[in-house]
Order: structure tokens, then sequence, then C-alpha cells
């Protein structure tokens, strides 16, 4: 049984590339780009070596716990069950224990396992203390990868068998509590990497080392200290990691060869959701079908689940020299940049559900408007609170005006250049229900017109007040901050208003156009 599942394993992999060209290209280039990732990141980590211990731990500690994170979140934002789900193997009559083995060691065969051994190296070089630390770093590697394996496991199994909305609510709550844990994860690694030696507040070293994703990492670094004690009790807790969760996929397996698969029931509340929420009017009904689009589409999901990731994007820059005060205002307005970018092709997105605002004559106004809600629900507290720890991070409250005003600049600037751009240039999107990473062929030029122009129109709309906020910030002129905030408050605001304006025009004229367009692609 086992080496039949791991045969079936290999050969679907290569499946991938014997039918057709372009899978085979997209295929190979998604493993050339996560391999090199893999590689740049664990040659960075190795470099630690030469570093305090302190630092060395923290960084690979917290690091690698929101990796062991990333492995948790990202199974819910797939749309399509994982290839170890047990489901599929119900009336083969598959011995449990079997199977269990089975599917895991035929999951394992894949990029990210992979991925997690070339950070492996990295990790294990890290310390480059001797050989006993050397060996006790090669144990927490294989407990922390096993870990991060049967933790997407779990994960991927539990996503596809939940049909309840009601569950699936709840999931999308723990998912945020989630990502506020994780804030101050990353505040506190930015603190380490910031000059002047440690100056972490103990997260991403103690708290960490008590908990599944952290436990195994953590161990050579306390035994390199001298902490006996602290070693032995990561190994404990890594261990009754792994027992819980083999414990836990076995169950999943057991119940998946023993139960057929639930079939879909119809929704378990009354209520209609974000449509309670929000007024009754075509704005109103719009908003609240994109709130619901983009809680649970998983095209929209998976652009969600990166963005608290992309302040680790500083960490090479960093390490490469580049000032950490300067980079700890960075990450904010790349995050809004980004947001304010999603919505450009929302009008593809919908596909043929298109047809409902075409037939219900929705005017172009409220179209636009409806569809600009979850982005400025999500964005505009983003732009407010990040900018509060951006300035925090880098030892200078007073420039708090202007990060924010870059930070509200690039998300309402890209949000007024959004509203034109889906209606004037969309290009062929994922279609609901598909992977959320399997791009459509464009025949045309209109991707590559729409996604430069957003770009480039939103870093260039807001490039006066990132000026007035450099000069400000790494020139210390606070008489600049009030400038660089109405600056971009004004700007964004300007563009915004003016967008939706242009964009419901657009939108009106060419409905039916657009309509053709989403029942081709």
């Amino acid at each position: 049984m086992v080496a039949l599942l791991l045969r079936l394993r290999v050969a679907g992999t290569a499946n991938r590339l014997r039918f057709g060209l372009r899978p085979a290209f997209t295929a190979v280039v998604a493993v050339l780009v996560a391999v090199l990732a893999s590689i740049a990141v664990s040659t960075l980590t190795s470099r630690l070596r030469d570093d305090p211990l302190g630092e060395v731990q923290a960084l690979v500690v917290g690091g690698g716990a929101l990796l062991l994170v990333g492995f948790v979140v990202a199974p819910f934002a797939s749309s399509r069950p994982p290839w170890g789900d047990p489901r599929r193997l119900y009336g083969y009559g598959a011995p449990v224990d079997r199977a269990a083995v089975g599917l895991a060691l035929g999951s394992a065969l894949g990029v990210p396992a992979l991925c997690l051994l070339i950070l492996g190296v990295g990790y294990v070089r890290s310390f480059g203390l001797g050989s006993g630390i050397a060996w006790l770093a090669v144990l927490g590697a294989v407990l922390a990868g096993a870990t991060a394996l049967l933790l997407a496991l779990v994960a991927g199994t539990v996503s596809a068998s939940i049909t309840g909305r009601r569950a699936r609510d709840f999931l999308a709550a723990g998912g945020v509590v989630v990502g506020l844990l994780i804030i101050p994860l990353v505040v506190d690694l930015v603190r380490v990497l910031l000059p002047g030696g440690y100056r972490g507040s103990g997260v991403a070293t103690s708290g960490l080392a008590w908990t599944p994703f952290g436990a195994a990492l953590a161990l050579p670094g306390h035994a390199a200290s001298g902490q006996t004690g602290r070693a032995v009790a990561d190994l404990l807790v890594a261990l009754v990691t792994l027992g819980l969760l083999w414990w836990a996929w076995r169950t999943l397996v057991e119940r998946g060869l023993r139960r057929p698969p639930a079939p879909e029931v119809a929704a378990d509340r009354v209520g209609l959701g974000w449509f309670d929420l929000l007024p009754g009017t075509a704005s109103g009904a719009v908003a609240g079908r994109s709130l619901t689009y983009w809680v649970r589409d998983a095209r929209y999901r998976w652009s969600l689940v990166i963005l608290p990731f992309l302040p680790l994007l500083v960490i090479p820059l960093g390490i490469a020299g580049v000032d950490w005060r300067m980079l700890a205002l960075a990450p904010v307005p790349l995050m809004c940049l980004i947001l304010g970018f999603l919505p450009h092709n929302d009008v593809a997105y919908d596909n043929t559900a298109l047809w409902m605002h075409v037939s219900a004559n929705t005017r172009g106004l409220a179209d636009r408007l409806g569809r600009l809600a979850p982005a400025l629900v999500i964005g505009v507290p983003l732009a407010l609170v990040g900018s509060f720890a951006a300035v925090v991070l880098h030892d200078d409250i007073a420039v708090f005006g202007a990060e924010f005003g870059v930070a509200i600049a690039l998300l309402l600037t890209g949000l007024g250049l959004a509203s034109i751009l889906s209606a004037a240039l969309p290009y062929a999107a994922v279609r609901p229900g598909d992977d959320p990473f399997q791009q459509p062929q464009s025949t045309g030029a209109a991707a590559g017109w729409s996604q430069s122009l957003m770009i480039g129109g939103a870093a260039l709309l807001s490039a006066p007040t990132g000026i007035l906020a450099v000069m400000a910030a790494v020139e210390g002129r606070t008489d600049l901050v009030g400038a660089a905030f109405w600056a971009g408050t004004l700007t964004g605001v300007g563009v915004l208003v003016a967008g939706v304006a242009i964009g419901s025009a657009v939108y009106s004229r060419r409905a039916p156009e657009l309509l053709a367009f989403a029942l081709r692609s």
C-alpha cells in the first residue's frame, strides 16, 4: 500500500510535465522560483553564525515559527483538496496505518519538502558552534520539518472536509486571531534586526519555545547557552507535538476510510451575512457581495494570506546592509500598494456572475463604490495601525503623519486607478473554484498594460508624498510631516473620487461588452 501510494504520487507529479507545454513550463518555473528563493534565504541564514547567539536564536526561531504558521494557514486558502485527502481511498478497504503512512510520505514528495530541506541546511549552519550543537541543530531541523508537513496534512484535510457555513465562519475568525498574534512576532523580529544589539522582547525566543511552532527550533540555542533544562523541555514539547499531530492525522485517515464523504448541506443559520450589516441600496448589495467573495473565495484569500508576510521582505535588505530604521517604514506602504492593486481586475473575477449587475441595470457608480468596500475596510485600519507600529520601530513617532500619508496615498490612488482599469482593461482571470495559481493564458496585452498602469500610476501619483516623507524621516525635517500627511491624504482622496467617477462612466458605457468578455474568458 505504501509503495503504491508513493508510485501514484510520483506518477501524478510527472504527468504535469507530460501533458502540454504550458503546464510543464509553469510547473518548472514555479519549482525554480521556490528553490532559488529557499537557497537565498538559506544562504542568508547560514551567515548568522558569526552573530551573537541571542540574535541567531531570535531570528531562526521567530522566522521558523512564521514558516510553520504558513503551513497551517495556506491549506485553508486553497479551493482544492490536498493530494493526501484520505477520502479518496474510501471504499478500497485500505488498512488505516498503511494508508496513513503512505499518504503522509506521498504528500512529503513535493516542492514544500524540498524547500524545507534547503532551509534546514541554512538553519543548521547558522549555529556553527561545534559538532555537538550541530547534531542538535540537525535534530531540531528534522523535528521542525516533520511538524510542518504534518501540520499541512492535518490542516488540508480539515479544510477539505468542512462543509458547514458556521464552521467556515469560525475558521475565518480564527484566521483573524492568528493574524493578530503574528503582528507582535513580526515586530519582535524587526526589533532584533535594528542596530544596537539584541533588542527583542523575548517573544521570538522564550514564548515560542513552549509552542509547537518553535520548540524544535529552539533546541540547539538553549543547549548552546547552557540551559539544559530548557533544551530537554524543547525536545519533549516537540516530540509530544509530533505524537499529537500523528494521532490527529491517523484519526482523520480512519474517518475518511470508514465514512463516505459528507454531502453538501444547506446553510445552518438564518441571515444574509454581510448583507444584513449594509444598507439596502445597490452599492450596499455590491459591497456585501464583494465582502463575501473576499472572505470565501480562495482567489482573494490567497492574496490576503500573503499580506501579513510582506514585512519579511525587508529582512534580506537589512542583512545586506540597508539601515533597519529606514526599512521599518517600508512594509506598510508596500502592503497598502498591494491592497489597492487587488481590485484592478475585479470584473473579470466575477466571471459569469457579472450578468446579475447587467440584468439589474446596476448603475456604474453603485458598482464602483461597492467593489471598493473590502479594500477600504481592511486598508484604512491597516494604514493607521501599521503606520504607528512602523514609526515605533523607527524610533521616531514624530514622523507618523508622513508614514500615514504615504500609506493612504498608495492605497487610495491604487483603488482609484483600479476603479478605472477593471472596467477599461479587464483580462482573463482564474475562474471561480479553480486553483488560485492557475492563471489562464492571455492572448492580448491587456494584462501587462493593466498591471503596469496600476503599479506605475499609483507610485507616480504618490511620489511627491513619498519625497516629502523621506525628507522628514531621513533628514529630520519634522516641519514637512504635516505637508506629507496632507499631500498624501488629498492626493489619495482626489484620485479615488476621480477614479470612481471615470470608472463609473466607463462601466456604464461598456457593461454589455464586459459581460461578453466575462462569458468568453
